[in-house]
């Protein structure tokens, strides 16, 4: 991973160099960072889109987001449609060298660099050009905010980076960046109780027999009877007919197993 990063950032100290370390702001690119909203320990996946792209290309994207490590845990940062233009294969052997991602624990450092001069091979869409998916680790809002990269410009150099928007090999062609920023909503954990377990299909009263009184039972807190009170486990075992609700349906069936027309046996099955 170092590897690709200094890969990337030797590419864009070229063209630098090339262009005698000389910026002349153009028009702003646009970069929209996404938004989304997880439990704790949840996925979250929030797209970077590019908008306002010049026409003629951007062939160096050098930019970092910060974000906070205490929140979210950074599982992967991939490219999107508009930051896949095919220059990997085009450059060979260099082509893995083309994007590079890295996670300091502050910020997610992203750079994309080609050293090809034609443009077709550049950044010239609008669109998602970045996919980011992580953890939500506790509850909170975690801010992704866009902006330059903690470290030096260029190798050797005592001036902090900027971020980069450029097309090599023209100075005229810097552009500056306006960062929209992101953020991952972080809620509590989704519990899901555990179902109450099934002492005897039927068995409503849950005196261990199944009888007329538990259809009786069934039957009056069928019709909403404010005296006839269901356990949850009387609950769990009146419902045979595997609906997940208590009614007239389930107070049929117990009748049914009393009048032996079907077995106890068969009310731990749905109804055929």
């Amino acid at each position: 991973m170092k590897k690709k990063i200094v890969s990337g950032l030797m590419a864009m100290t070229m063209a630098a160099m090339s262009m005698g370390l000389t910026a002349f702001a153009a028009d702003d690119v646009q970069v929209t960072i996404g938004k989304d909203q997880v439990d704790v320990n949840g996925t979250f996946s929030v797209t970077v889109d590019l908008a306002s792209v010049p026409s003629s290309g951007l062939s160096s994207i050098d930019f970092a987001i910060n974000y906070d490590a205490d929140l979210v845990s950074i599982s992967k940062v991939e490219l999107d449609t508009v930051g896949k233009t095919g220059a990997d294969s085009k450059e060979g052997d260099l082509g893995d060298t083309l994007f590079s991602w890295h996670d300091t624990g502050k910020q997610i450092v992203v750079v994309w660099a080609t050293g090809l001069t034609d443009s077709q091979y550049w950044v010239k869409s609008s669109g998602a050009f970045l996919k980011i998916t992580g953890t939500g680790k506790k509850e909170g809002t975690c801010a992704l905010k866009g902006g330059a990269v903690d470290r030096a410009a260029y190798p050797g150099s005592s001036a902090k980076a900027d971020v980069v928007f450029s097309a090599v090999g023209d100075p005229t062609k810097d552009y500056t960046a306006s960062f929209t920023d992101g953020e991952v909503k972080i809620g509590a954990p989704v519990t899901t109780a555990s179902p109450t377990p099934v002492t005897k299909w039927g068995d409503a009263t849950c005196d261990g027999n199944v009888d007329v009184s538990d259809a009786v039972l069934v039957c009056r807190y069928a019709v909403s009877d404010a005296n006839a009170k269901l356990t949850d486990t009387g609950r769990a075992n009146a419902d045979v007919t595997h609906d997940g609700e208590v009614d007239a349906a389930d107070a049929s069936r117990i009748l049914e197993c009393i009048a032996r027309i079907i077995s106890e046996a068969d009310l731990a099955n749905p109804p055929a």
